[in-house]
């Protein structure tokens, strides 16, 4: 039976063939002909022609000769943010890619920083350069080149992406070069295949997979390059007109590895790419092209993979003119005839239907090969049964007088154990759901989590080993279940970054159960979790690229549920903490007003469910907490007062107030976010009165429970918070009083978990500001500043992401650092200090973060641009931020003019 794809190409292949040959004026007249015949019909001769034409040139657009752009040419030598640019090391359609080396000192090594060509971005480009770096973004695989940084330069006019350099040779030469036996390469593919498995995992196809797209380092490790035309499957859920680029990306392939669908301009899938996938695998075992090898124009290249059938494996060897001898040659025919020939034939299909769905699949099917296991690709007959059963077991078959009576007997106790497996498996899969979910809560309250830690391993290594395409529903739901549980053991322990993998492998199940049934909201549901989770533990260990691609996934998944059924409160409350968790990552990012948005979005969404379901009032009091961030962050510090208010005033009104923990601690949140809110607008004795308030309510709790790290943690902020308001108010002796206690409590805490950068960078660096603000002997040494910098540092090279809060702190405590040295007369170092906290400052500062300006403003005076800092100043002054540090900041440049230092108001009733 013909596809539609054949049905295609035998209309209109003779026609555009037909069109490639001719000159420019007669192919115009001969469409207008067309045209004249069956207007339809010359329509898609025409779109047809495009697509063809581009391909047979050898210029489509992402594999075309580069287009002329005097920005990029002579940039060996020049600084790009903190890199510094050395060599070219290719060019392609959409811009170049260059070698670069970090030069801020936070890490050595090498970058490929990707640059847009100039004149593409009025094609659109600039769109698509940004969808590459999305999609990098949601790729975290250990056989994927990284996406590290990305940027505009040159004054807003050049993008750029800050990639995982890779030294390493295109797979085909590696394989050749170090002469890999058949396993080998299978094993070695199977890395690749692994990669590509993550982004279709991920609803990505890469579209241009290649052998110079995959290169292989001197250790053997599979790296995959150049998502540059890779499709986002779900764009359907993020409707937008087609630019001119966009329509061509369709077109921007690679000839050779192209599947037929892309030359017809059919859509592509998962099955696309497993079609290049079926490509390379042909070469890598055999030597050759499939289907062009014996041809030279693109125009005939085209066509061979449009009509050509692959000559098997087996046979295409043997005709190889490489250089091995025919006694190899027929040894390699021998290892490909069979699974290998028929895997490849399967990948190769020229039905996108008939091919395997997609890489993981593929990947089942090499590993069967590989443990001599019956594969997809051919007739599971009894005869290829036992022929493996024999492959796998020849040492068991003892004499061939009792072949017969073994196998016979083998194939009935193979169907007998194959049920009994799988009895065992469930009730193993039961058991370990027991240990981690109903023992797991009996432990838990006792603080005995570690006694499932054997557990948690068992059950990681025993999933390990199964492949989710492979299992049934009922066993992929408990696997998911139990990786969620071991995942959340993890995070509460605070082994972070274990329990993103784990939950990342949860995730995977839950979106193999999802794809197999796509309209069951339940399997939507569960998934949704499942992402939420990976989202979660990756902001908590800020990584914040990864939280962010994780809960936006998270969000089409609530809005595909309640799409469903708008009727499902449980439903509509994904939405509501889809807005929220996209509105923290945009805090995060310093973009107050896309958070705002986001959070009021949030708060409408609970006010509405509140009303159905008043017990859920306290996710109302939180949105209403996170607009008041927001709020804060864009610098309206009253209307963030205003937020606190209502929250407060939401959670007094729950009916079980004063007997819930939680609401009594986001009660004892409110008034430190008082505290904080009414310092920053100069009320520095409201904001002790705040303080004091906040404080006293959450030593409360963590009398009750000292055990709750997250409460000490809240207690230690407010501690320092009301420090810091004392300093300030000179009241010097009970700042400092409590600042000691604080450090006390703030080595336990550290103690139970050292990755939190909340913890690490915001609570310590302020007690050392505070400390630093104090000048007595117990004030802060070079030493301790200098190790709190470098923990910075330390967290960035391992690829955290600092959020605005954090990096107001990191560069405040560099400041701190080259005062001190600037007392020791050390005025170099202290430059050098001052510089790197005015680097860090420049985001969050554009981005208009008040506290983030003040400081850049302390910077830049430190520095001698005394006119920027009085700018600066001048951009705060127009805010109601009177913070102490706005109002020393003034202070500061009164006694640079050489004027008398004039005090500053704060809104203050005494000093």
């Amino acid at each position: 039976m013909r596809s539609k794809l054949d049905e295609r190409w035998a209309r209109l292949g003779p026609l555009v063939t037909e069109l490639l040959a001719c000159e420019r004026m007669d192919r115009a007249r001969r469409l207008a002909e067309l045209r004249a015949l069956d207007p339809a019909m010359a329509a898609d001769v025409e779109v047809l022609f495009d697509t063809l034409s581009g391909v047979a040139r050898g210029t489509p657009i992402d594999s075309a000769a580069p287009l002329p752009d005097a920005a990029l040419t002579g940039m060996a030598g020049q600084t790009i943010g903190a890199y510094t640019i050395e060599r070219e090391l290719g060019q392609g359609g959409m811009g170049s890619v260059w070698l670069a080396r970090r030069i801020d000192g936070r890490f050595e090594g090498h970058v490929a920083i990707k640059f847009l060509n100039a004149g593409l971005a009025s094609r659109g480009g600039q769109e698509r350069f940004a969808r590459e770096g999305s999609i990098l973004a949601r790729l975290a695989h250990p056989n994927i080149a990284r996406l590290l940084d990305a940027g505009v330069a040159a004054g807003g006019a050049q993008p750029y992406l800050v990639l995982e350099y890779v030294d390493g040779l295109p797979i085909k030469r590696y394989c050749e070069d170090n002469a890999l036996d058949l396993a080998a390469r299978v094993r070695l593919f199977l890395d690749v295949l692994g990669a590509v498995a993550h982004a279709h995992n991920r609803l990505i196809l890469h579209r241009d997979l290649k052998p110079s797209n995959i290169l292989v380092t001197a250790a053997g490790e599979v790296k995959l390059l150049d998502f540059g035309i890779a499709k986002l499957l779900d764009d359907a859920t993020v409707p937008t007109p087609a630019s001119e680029l966009t329509q061509a990306a369709g077109r921007a392939f690679t000839l050779q590895y192209a599947a037929p669908e892309q030359l017809l301009g059919g859509d592509v899938t998962t099955a696309t790419d497993v079609y290049a996938l079926g490509v390379l695998l042909y070469a890598l075992l055999g030597g050759a092209h499939p289907t062009a090898a014996g041809t030279v124009a693109p125009v005939d290249q085209m066509r061979a993979v449009i009509e050509n059938e692959p000559k098997l494996l087996s046979e295409a060897v043997l005709r190889n003119p490489a250089g091995i001898s025919a006694a190899a040659k027929l040894r390699l025919s021998r290892a490909l005839r069979g699974d290998l020939d028929n895997i490849v034939v399967k990948a190769l299909k020229k039905t996108p239907a008939e091919r395997y769905a997609n890489a993981a699949l593929l990947a089942d099917d090499l590993r069967r090969y590989l443990d001599h296991e019956p594969v997809t690709a051919r007739p599971d007959t009894l005869s290829y049964r036992i022929a493996k059963f024999m492959r796998r077991h020849r040492l068991g078959v003892a004499a061939a007088g009792v072949v017969v009576l073994a196998l016979t007997t083998g194939v009935g106790v193979a169907v007998w154990e194959a049920a009994e497996a799988r009895r065992q498996r469930v009730q193993a899969e039961g058991l370990i759901e027991f240990m981690l979910g109903d023992l797991r809560k009996k432990l838990q309250p006792v603080g005995r989590l570690d006694v499932l830690d054997a557990v948690g391993a068992k059950a990681l290594d025993y999933y390990a080993l199964q492949t989710a395409g492979r299992l049934d529903a009922d066993s992929l739901g408990r696997r998911a279940r139990a990786l969620h549980l071991i995942g959340e053991i993890a995070e509460r322990r605070g082994s972070l970054d274990d329990a993103m993998a784990v939950f990342q492998r949860a995730a995977d199940s839950t979106a193999e159960l999802m794809t197999r049934d796509p309209r069951d909201g339940q399997r939507i549901f569960d998934h949704a979790q499942s992402v939420y989770w990976v989202g979660y533990a990756a902001r908590r260990s800020g990584q914040v690229a990864l939280a962010e691609v994780s809960f936006r996934q998270y969000q089409v998944l609530a809005q595909r549920l309640t799409r469903l059924n708008p009727a499902n409160i449980d439903w509509r409350m994904e939405t509501a903490f889809a807005a929220v968790n996209l509105g923290v990552l945009y805090l995060d990012g310093s973009q107050g007003a896309s958070a705002l948005k986001a959070f009021v979005e949030a708060q409408e969404a609970w006010a509405g469910i509140v009303a159905v379901r008043p017990e859920l009032g306290v996710n109302l009091a939180r949105a209403w907490g996170w607009i008041a961030k927001a709020r804060e962050a864009l610098g309206q510090f009253e209307g963030a007062i205003e937020a606190q208010q209502f929250k407060m005033s939401v959670l007094r009104k729950l009916p079980d107030a004063e007997q819930n923990r939680d609401v009594q601690q986001l009660l004892a949140n409110g008034a430190y976010e008082m505290g904080r809110l009414q310092l920053a607008l100069g009320q520095q004795g409201e904001a002790e009165r705040w303080a004091r308030d906040g404080l006293a309510q959450i030593e409360t709790l963590v009398s009750i429970d000292g055990a709750n790290t997250d409460w000490l943690a809240h207690m230690i902020f407010a501690r320092v918070s009301l420090a810091e308001i004392q300093i300030a108010r000179r009241e010097v002796g009970l700042g400092r009083d409590n600042l000691e206690r604080s450090s006390t409590d703030m080595t336990r805490l550290l103690s139970s978990d050292t990755k939190r950068n909340k913890w690490n960078i915001v609570l310590a660096g302020g007690m050392l500001l505070q400390r630093s603000a104090i000048a007595d002997d117990r004030a802060p040494a070079f030493a301790e500043l200098e190790a709190f910098l470098s923990n910075v540092d330390g967290a960035v090279s391992r690829g955290d992401t600092l959020d605005a809060e954090q990096t107001q702190i990191a560069s405040a405590v560099e400041l701190a650092l080259g005062d001190l040295l600037a007392r020791d007369a050390r005025l170099s170092e202290a430059q050098v200090r001052w510089q790197a906290a005015a680097a860090r400052l420049q985001a969050p500062a554009a981005a208009g973060a008040l506290p983030a300006l003040t400081l850049l403003a302390h910077s830049q005076l430190r520095l001698g641009a005394i006119e920027d800092a009085r700018a600066l100043a001048g951009r705060i002054d127009a805010s109601s931020y009177r913070h102490p540090a706005y109002a020393d900041l003034r202070q500061r440049l009164e006694a640079a003019a050489g004027a008398k230092p004039v005090h500053v108001s704060t809104r203050n009733e005494r000093p």
